[in-house]
Protein backbone atom coordinates (compact mmCIF):
# COMPACT_ATOMS: atom_id res chain seq x y z
CA UNK A 1 0.00 0.00 0.00
CA UNK A 2 1.32 3.26 -0.87
CA UNK A 3 1.80 5.65 1.04
CA UNK A 4 -0.98 7.96 -0.04
CA UNK A 5 -3.06 5.57 -0.40
CA UNK A 6 -2.50 4.66 3.29
CA UNK A 7 -3.74 8.25 4.11
CA UNK A 8 -6.83 7.66 2.02
CA UNK A 9 -7.76 4.80 4.09
CA UNK A 10 -7.37 6.85 6.85
CA UNK A 11 -9.19 9.72 6.20
CA UNK A 12 -12.45 7.71 5.06
CA UNK A 13 -12.73 7.01 8.41
CA UNK A 14 -12.13 10.37 9.71
CA UNK A 15 -15.49 10.96 12.01
CA UNK A 16 -18.07 12.94 11.77
CA UNK A 17 -18.95 12.16 8.12
CA UNK A 18 -22.77 12.71 7.18
CA UNK A 19 -25.50 10.86 8.03
CA UNK A 20 -29.43 11.26 8.43
CA UNK A 21 -28.76 10.31 12.93
CA UNK A 22 -26.41 13.84 12.78
CA UNK A 23 -27.09 17.29 11.95
CA UNK A 24 -25.80 18.61 8.82
CA UNK A 25 -23.17 20.46 9.99
CA UNK A 26 -21.15 18.94 13.09
CA UNK A 27 -18.66 21.33 14.47
CA UNK A 28 -14.94 19.16 14.98
CA UNK A 29 -12.54 20.16 17.50
CA UNK A 30 -9.62 18.66 19.22
CA UNK A 31 -10.30 15.99 21.77
CA UNK A 32 -8.73 18.10 24.40
CA UNK A 33 -10.83 21.07 23.70
CA UNK A 34 -13.82 18.90 22.93
CA UNK A 35 -13.67 17.36 26.53
CA UNK A 36 -12.30 21.08 28.25
CA UNK A 37 -15.86 22.36 27.25
CA UNK A 38 -18.11 19.10 27.88
CA UNK A 39 -16.97 18.74 31.03
CA UNK A 40 -19.54 21.72 32.20
CA UNK A 41 -21.87 19.95 31.40
CA UNK A 42 -20.98 16.23 30.91
CA UNK A 43 -22.47 15.02 34.31
CA UNK A 44 -26.21 16.50 33.63
CA UNK A 45 -26.43 14.80 29.96
CA UNK A 46 -28.43 11.95 29.96
CA UNK A 47 -26.21 9.20 28.21
CA UNK A 48 -26.96 6.12 27.09
CA UNK A 49 -24.03 4.44 26.74
CA UNK A 50 -23.51 5.40 30.57
CA UNK A 51 -26.57 3.86 31.29
CA UNK A 52 -24.96 0.45 29.32
CA UNK A 53 -22.11 0.17 31.63
CA UNK A 54 -24.16 1.07 34.77
CA UNK A 55 -25.75 -2.31 33.74
CA UNK A 56 -23.63 -4.72 32.43
CA UNK A 57 -19.80 -3.49 33.41
CA UNK A 58 -20.79 -1.92 37.30
CA UNK A 59 -21.50 -5.45 38.00
CA UNK A 60 -18.21 -6.77 37.01
CA UNK A 61 -16.15 -4.42 38.51
CA UNK A 62 -17.64 -4.84 41.88
CA UNK A 63 -16.77 -8.42 41.80
CA UNK A 64 -12.99 -7.66 41.04
CA UNK A 65 -10.50 -8.24 43.81
CA UNK A 66 -8.59 -5.38 43.66
CA UNK A 67 -6.07 -3.60 45.82
CA UNK A 68 -4.51 -0.75 42.83
CA UNK A 69 -7.41 0.79 40.24
CA UNK A 70 -6.23 2.84 37.08
CA UNK A 71 -8.96 4.61 35.93
CA UNK A 72 -7.45 5.19 32.25
CA UNK A 73 -9.26 8.31 30.72
CA UNK A 74 -11.46 8.95 33.54
CA UNK A 75 -13.62 12.18 32.68
CA UNK A 76 -15.09 13.70 35.44
CA UNK A 77 -14.47 10.63 38.04
CA UNK A 78 -17.98 8.73 37.22
CA UNK A 79 -16.30 5.15 37.16
CA UNK A 80 -13.25 5.93 40.05
CA UNK A 81 -15.66 7.53 42.22
CA UNK A 82 -17.85 4.45 42.25
CA UNK A 83 -14.98 2.37 42.49
CA UNK A 84 -14.10 4.02 45.50
CA UNK A 85 -17.66 3.03 47.11
CA UNK A 86 -17.15 -0.37 45.94
CA UNK A 87 -13.53 -0.60 47.07
CA UNK A 88 -12.78 1.84 49.63
CA UNK A 89 -9.09 0.51 50.56
CA UNK A 90 -8.00 0.16 47.40
CA UNK A 91 -5.31 2.82 45.83
CA UNK A 92 -7.21 4.77 43.14
CA UNK A 93 -5.82 6.25 40.01
CA UNK A 94 -7.44 8.50 37.63
CA UNK A 95 -5.81 10.31 34.27
CA UNK A 96 -7.04 12.30 31.67
CA UNK A 97 -5.62 14.69 28.95
CA UNK A 98 -8.66 17.19 29.87
CA UNK A 99 -8.03 19.59 32.48
CA UNK A 100 -11.73 20.35 32.68
CA UNK A 101 -12.84 16.84 33.24
CA UNK A 102 -9.94 16.55 36.20
CA UNK A 103 -10.90 19.59 37.84
CA UNK A 104 -14.64 18.30 37.86
CA UNK A 105 -13.32 14.98 38.74
CA UNK A 106 -11.57 16.49 41.81
CA UNK A 107 -14.44 18.80 42.91
CA UNK A 108 -17.02 15.87 43.50
CA UNK A 109 -14.99 14.89 46.63
CA UNK A 110 -11.81 16.29 47.67
CA UNK A 111 -12.03 13.45 50.23
CA UNK A 112 -11.45 10.56 47.93
CA UNK A 113 -7.43 9.64 48.28
CA UNK A 114 -8.21 9.29 44.64
CA UNK A 115 -4.75 10.20 42.55
CA UNK A 116 -5.78 12.66 39.70
CA UNK A 117 -3.14 12.81 36.90
CA UNK A 118 -2.90 14.63 33.44
CA UNK A 119 -2.29 12.21 30.55
CA UNK A 120 -2.06 12.02 27.35
CA UNK A 121 -3.05 8.50 26.72
CA UNK A 122 -1.58 8.38 23.05
CA UNK A 123 1.56 9.01 24.85
CA UNK A 124 3.69 6.89 26.98
CA UNK A 125 1.60 6.53 30.35
CA UNK A 126 3.24 8.51 33.51
CA UNK A 127 3.08 5.34 35.64
CA UNK A 128 5.52 2.91 36.80
CA UNK A 129 5.37 -0.87 35.22
CA UNK A 130 3.02 -3.52 36.63
CA UNK A 131 1.65 -0.81 38.70
CA UNK A 132 -2.22 -1.78 38.66
CA UNK A 133 -4.59 -5.28 39.43
CA UNK A 134 -7.67 -3.59 37.62
CA UNK A 135 -7.37 -1.16 34.81
CA UNK A 136 -10.73 0.39 33.16
CA UNK A 137 -11.11 2.52 30.14
CA UNK A 138 -14.35 3.84 29.47
CA UNK A 139 -15.37 5.02 26.32
CA UNK A 140 -12.29 6.58 25.19
CA UNK A 141 -10.51 4.24 22.40
CA UNK A 142 -12.43 6.26 19.96
CA UNK A 143 -10.07 9.00 20.75
CA UNK A 144 -6.88 6.89 20.88
CA UNK A 145 -4.97 8.02 17.36
CA UNK A 146 -2.02 5.17 18.54
CA UNK A 147 -3.50 1.65 19.80
CA UNK A 148 -0.63 0.18 19.26
CA UNK A 149 1.25 2.86 22.58
CA UNK A 150 -2.49 2.59 23.97
CA UNK A 151 -2.20 -0.88 24.75
CA UNK A 152 1.67 -1.61 24.93
CA UNK A 153 0.97 1.48 27.92
CA UNK A 154 -2.10 -0.64 29.55
CA UNK A 155 0.41 -3.50 28.98
CA UNK A 156 2.71 -2.41 30.93
CA UNK A 157 1.35 -0.87 33.78
CA UNK A 158 -0.75 -3.85 34.47
CA UNK A 159 -0.01 -6.74 36.57
CA UNK A 160 0.55 -10.05 35.98
CA UNK A 161 -3.00 -11.25 36.37
CA UNK A 162 -5.03 -7.80 36.23
CA UNK A 163 -8.04 -7.66 35.13
CA UNK A 164 -8.37 -5.02 32.07
CA UNK A 165 -11.73 -3.31 31.02
CA UNK A 166 -11.98 -1.41 27.55
CA UNK A 167 -15.71 0.05 26.52
CA UNK A 168 -16.65 2.09 23.80
CA UNK A 169 -19.18 3.51 21.41
CA UNK A 170 -19.62 0.31 19.16
CA UNK A 171 -18.07 0.71 15.97
CA UNK A 172 -21.73 0.35 13.83
CA UNK A 173 -22.25 3.44 15.41
CA UNK A 174 -19.51 4.49 13.71
CA UNK A 175 -20.05 3.68 10.45
CA UNK A 176 -23.91 5.43 10.93
CA UNK A 177 -21.78 8.79 10.87
CA UNK A 178 -22.08 8.92 14.84
CA UNK A 179 -19.38 9.69 17.74
CA UNK A 180 -19.11 11.14 20.82
CA UNK A 181 -20.60 14.75 20.72
CA UNK A 182 -22.21 17.56 22.51
CA UNK A 183 -24.57 20.66 22.02
CA UNK A 184 -22.89 23.67 23.38
CA UNK A 185 -24.81 26.66 24.09
CA UNK A 186 -25.52 28.25 20.39
CA UNK A 187 -26.78 24.27 19.95
CA UNK A 188 -23.90 23.78 18.00
CA UNK A 189 -23.30 19.72 17.74
CA UNK A 190 -19.43 19.63 18.90
CA UNK A 191 -18.01 16.65 18.09
CA UNK A 192 -13.94 15.94 19.44
CA UNK A 193 -12.00 14.12 17.00
CA UNK A 194 -12.75 10.44 17.06
CA UNK A 195 -11.20 7.50 15.13
CA UNK A 196 -13.51 4.37 14.02
CA UNK A 197 -11.61 1.08 14.98
CA UNK A 198 -13.29 -1.93 14.45
CA UNK A 199 -13.77 -4.40 16.74
CA UNK A 200 -11.00 -6.47 14.96
CA UNK A 201 -8.55 -4.11 14.91
CA UNK A 202 -8.80 -3.31 18.56
CA UNK A 203 -8.77 -7.32 19.07
CA UNK A 204 -5.50 -7.70 17.12
CA UNK A 205 -3.78 -4.36 18.59
CA UNK A 206 -4.22 -5.29 21.85
CA UNK A 207 -2.70 -9.06 21.42
CA UNK A 208 -0.06 -7.94 19.15
CA UNK A 209 0.40 -5.79 22.77
CA UNK A 210 0.60 -8.89 24.67
CA UNK A 211 -2.98 -8.98 26.23
CA UNK A 212 -5.50 -12.10 26.39
CA UNK A 213 -8.91 -11.52 25.15
CA UNK A 214 -11.35 -13.18 27.88
CA UNK A 215 -14.86 -12.01 27.14
CA UNK A 216 -16.30 -9.94 24.48
CA UNK A 217 -19.97 -8.45 24.82
CA UNK A 218 -21.93 -6.42 22.42
CA UNK A 219 -24.85 -4.54 23.88
CA UNK A 220 -27.98 -2.96 21.86
CA UNK A 221 -30.75 -0.32 22.39
CA UNK A 222 -33.73 -1.90 24.30
CA UNK A 223 -37.07 -1.23 25.05
CA UNK A 224 -35.90 -1.06 28.57
CA UNK A 225 -33.10 1.50 27.57
CA UNK A 226 -35.47 3.45 25.86
CA UNK A 227 -38.04 3.66 28.56
CA UNK A 228 -35.23 4.99 30.49
CA UNK A 229 -34.04 7.42 27.77
CA UNK A 230 -36.17 7.99 24.92
CA UNK A 231 -33.07 9.08 23.02
CA UNK A 232 -32.54 5.63 22.41
CA UNK A 233 -35.72 4.79 20.47
CA UNK A 234 -34.28 5.45 17.64
CA UNK A 235 -31.57 2.89 17.94
CA UNK A 236 -33.71 0.21 18.98
CA UNK A 237 -31.49 -3.21 17.59
CA UNK A 238 -28.58 -1.60 16.83
CA UNK A 239 -25.42 -1.87 19.07
CA UNK A 240 -24.35 1.06 21.21
CA UNK A 241 -21.40 -0.27 22.63
CA UNK A 242 -19.22 -3.05 23.39
CA UNK A 243 -16.88 -3.98 26.52
CA UNK A 244 -13.74 -6.05 26.12
CA UNK A 245 -12.03 -7.94 28.67
CA UNK A 246 -8.78 -8.58 28.93
CA UNK A 247 -5.50 -9.71 31.20
CA UNK A 248 -1.93 -9.43 30.29
CA UNK A 249 -1.05 -13.02 28.22
CA UNK A 250 1.14 -15.41 30.05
Amino acid sequence: MTKESRNNAHNQYRLPFPSPFLPKNPKTVSVQEGYNLWSEIYDDETNVLIMLEERYLYPQLAEIRTQKIFDCGCGTGRIAHWLRQQHPQAAITGADFSDGMLKKAREKDSQSGIDWQHADLNQPFPFASASFDLVVSSLVIEHINDLANYFNEIRRVAQKGAAIFITGLHPTMHLLGISARFANEQNEHVHPESQCHSLATIFNAATTAGLQITRIEEHIADSELAAQAPKAERYLGIPLLFIMQMQPAR
